[in-house]
């Protein structure tokens, strides 16, 4: 499957997204200005960012109905909430760049930065709006409205666990799971299921691709904590183990607080027993423990388990599919933004 499929889904919703931010007054262009440069749409070259959730939710509706064009709307707003959210989260753990270009608040100041998040938050609400125009049912639109009011709402539910987690040392898998699947699985939930809402009535579907989008994000996010302490610069654009250097309780972490014995659990401890940014010999010392207990291999046998059943749920979906290229798309962006062994090794 060609990369240029992505490619040219990924331009016509960006198109639909600089539509929306695109500002006739002179003296209000840097204000929109603010949230595509965060986006990478600043300039005429293509944005920055893997465009998931609404790539998701494109395909989703394509596979379901046929022509996306209609759900256009629903995935830029889908787009615009989720980077309202990292502009946030980048003033709240003081992150100096993302996707290897300097953060908004640290090009802007912070109230700035706040100012542009509230702004896109409000941008994605309008673009909710203009499926009124794409001759969807009312109670389509107001379902798939809501569906992202509570995916937000628990976005910011995860983030809050998400930074209280920071300051503890006992926070188990259960915990952390709950945390994952509001921070980032109820985002890529709504992609799925949403467009799932918008393309059809049947409620088996709809909640289908609601499971696909859980065990999706688990996924995800599970190969994000990986890459956060095993990757390289150059491929996150973040700095090295940038997760342990800000004393962040991801699934690694997590998982080695578990399955260590009471003396490297304690040593473990006293590692993270200083403010971040975490100093590089701890760093490094937390590395060699996460080494030395197997959790990598641990962490790559969990993700393989959740890419399996969201798999497995949209094969399942495969025969009432009316776009076999969008279903394999599908398929493929699972595999590709998940690290499947088969696809990284491509």
């Amino acid at each position: 499957m060609s990369a240029q499929a992505f490619d040219t889904r990924i331009a016509i919703i960006e198109q639909e997204i600089r539509s929306l931010l695109t500002q006739a007054e002179p003296a209000l262009q840097p204000f929109y200005g603010m949230m595509l440069y965060h986006l990478g749409l600043d300039s005429d070259r293509p944005g920055s960012g893997k465009r998931l959730r609404p790539l998701l939710c494109s395909l989703v509706y394509e596979a379901l109905a046929g022509d996306p064009t209609a759900a256009l709307p629903a995935a830029a707003s889908l787009e615009l909430l989720h980077n309202f959210t990292l502009i946030h989260d980048d003033i709240e753990d003081q992150d100096p760049t993302r996707r290897h270009r300097p953060t908004v608040w640290s090009v802007w100041g912070v109230p700035q930065a706040i100012n542009a998040g509230d702004g896109m938050y409000a941008m994605s609400r309008l673009a909710v709006q203009r499926l009124r125009d794409r001759d969807f049912p009312a109670d389509r639109i107001l379902d798939f409205a809501k569906l992202l009011d509570e995916a937000c709402v628990r976005v910011c539910e995860g983030q809050f666990l998400d930074i209280s987690y920071e300051s503890r040392t006992d926070v188990t898998t259960e915990r952390y799971r709950m945390m994952v699947l509001r921070k980032t699985g109820a985002l890529i939930a709504a992609a799925a299921e949403g467009a799932a809402v918008l393309a059809t009535d049947d409620r088996e579907v709809r909640a289908a691709l609601a499971r696909f989008g859980d065990d999706f994000g688990q996924a995800f996010q599970a190969h994000d904590d990986l890459l956060g302490i095993w990757a390289t610069t150059e491929r996150t654009g973040k700095l090295e183990m940038n997760d342990l250097v800000k004393r962040k309780k991801t699934l690694p972490v997590v998982l080695a607080f578990e399955r260590a014995s009471p003396r490297i659990r304690a040593s473990l401890a006293a590692h993270f027993d200083h403010p971040a940014p975490l100093p590089p010999e701890d760093v490094d010392a937390i590395r060699e423990i996460l080494d030395g207990l197997g959790i990598r291999a641990l962490i790559e046998r969990e993700i393989d388990s959740h890419r399996s059943r969201a798999l497995h749920v949209l094969r399942g979906i495969g025969a009432m599919s009316h776009a076999s290229e969008a279903l394999a798309l599908l398929e493929r962006l699972v595999e590709v933004t998940t690290g499947a062994p088969e696809v990284a090794a491509a």
